[in-house]
C-alpha cells in the first residue's frame, strides 16, 4: 500500500465520520433513545471505518514514517541477495555496483543443491572441496543435500561452481541440481528503497538486511497500537463526532457565550 492509498483510506473514514454527524443532525432530541440511537450508530460505523480504512493504514504507516528518517539518515545498509547462477553473475555485480546509492558489492559465499547423501560423504566433501578450489575457504552442510560456500573475495563463483561440479562427478558420480550465489551489498541508508527497486525483479531474493533501515523500521512499529485499539479507538471518535452533531446547538452557543466573556475581559 503506497502513501496516495493510505491518505485515501484516511479520507473515506473522515467522510464516514460526516455520516455520522449529517445522521445526528438530522436526528431531534426527543428523549434518551435517541442518544442511544446516536451512540450506537457512532460506535458502528467509527468501529467499522477503523477496521476497514484506518487499521489497514496503519499497517503501512511504519514503513512510510521508517523510509521518511531512513531518507535524511547517512548511515549504511548491509543487504544480503543470493541469485540464481541461472543470471550472469559477474554481470550482474557490475551492473548492480553501477547504481546510485550501491557503496560496495561482491561475492562472499555459494549455496549448492545436490543428490541427498550419507553422512560418511558429506565430512568427505567437507574436508576435501577447500582442498580441491583453493578459493573455497569453508563448507558447511546444514541438510544432507545443501552445501553452504564460503569463497574468497573477488573469486568468479561460476568458475567454483563449473569446478565443482565436474569434480563431483568424477569422485561420486553426483551432480549439483541447483545452485545461487550469496551477495552481499553496502547501501546508503538514504537511498535504501530506490536501490531496491533498481535490482532486477524476480532474479533476486533478500535474506537479510541489517542498519538504519531495518532498526528505523522496528523502532516506529514497536510505538504503534495494536488493531483492536485501533478500533475501538475509532468506534470512541464515532460516538463523540455523533454527539457532536446531536449537540451542536448547545455546543456553539457555549463557545459563542465564552467568546463574548473573553472579549468583555480584555475591555
Amino acid at each position: 500500500m503506497d502513501t496516495l492509498t493510505v491518505i485515501l483510506m484516511i479520507g473515506l473514514f473522515i467522510f464516514l465520520l460526516v455520516f455520522i454527524f449529517s445522521a445526528a443532525l438530522l436526528t431531534p432530541l426527543i428523549g434518551k433513545r435517541n442518544i442511544l440511537f446516536v451512540i450506537f450508530l457512532g460506535f458502528t460505523v467509527g468501529a467499522v471505518g477503523g477496521a476497514f480504512f484506518i487499521a489497514p493504514a496503519f499497517d503501512d504507516i511504519p514503513v512510510i514514517a521508517s523510509s521518511i528518517i531512513t531518507g535524511t539518515s547517512s548511515g549504511t545498509d548491509m543487504v544480503d541477495i543470493n541469485v540464481s547462477t541461472d543470471v550472469n553473475i559477474s554481470d550482474f555485480i557490475q551492473n548492480t555496483s553501477k547504481i546510485n546509492g550501491v557503496k560496495s558489492i561482491q561475492s562472499n559465499g555459494i549455496t549448492i543443491k545436490t543428490d541427498p547423501m550419507a553422512n560418511s560423504s558429506q565430512s568427505y566433501f567437507i574436508t576435501r572441496i577447500p582442498e580441491q578450489d583453493s578459493n573455497v575457504t569453508s563448507v558447511e552442510m546444514p541438510t544432507n543435500d545443501t552445501m553452504i560456500l564460503e569463497i574468497k573475495n573477488g573469486t568468479d563463483p561460476v568458475d567454483t561452481i563449473n569446478n565443482l561440479q565436474s569434480w563431483m562427478m568424477y569422485v561420486s558420480g553426483m551432480s549439483i541440481s541447483y545452485s545461487m550465489v550469496n551477495v552481499t551489498m553496502a547501501v546508503e541508508s538514504s537511498k535504501y528503497a530506490q536501490v531496491l527497486a533498481a535490482l532486477p525483479q524476480g532474479e533476486v531474493v533478500i535474506t537479510n538486511v541489517t542498519g538504519p533501515s531495518v532498526n528505523n523500521l522496528k523502532e516506529v512499529s514497536s510505538l504503534m497500537p495494536i488493531k483492536s485499539n485501533i478500533i475501538l479507538f475509532c468506534g470512541f471518535i464515532g460516538v463523540v463526532t455523533g454527539l457532536s452533531g446531536m449537540f451542536i446547538d448547545s455546543i456553539v452557543s457555549v463557545i459563542q457565550r465564552v467568546r463574548r466573556k473573553i472579549f468583555e475581559f480584555r475591555k
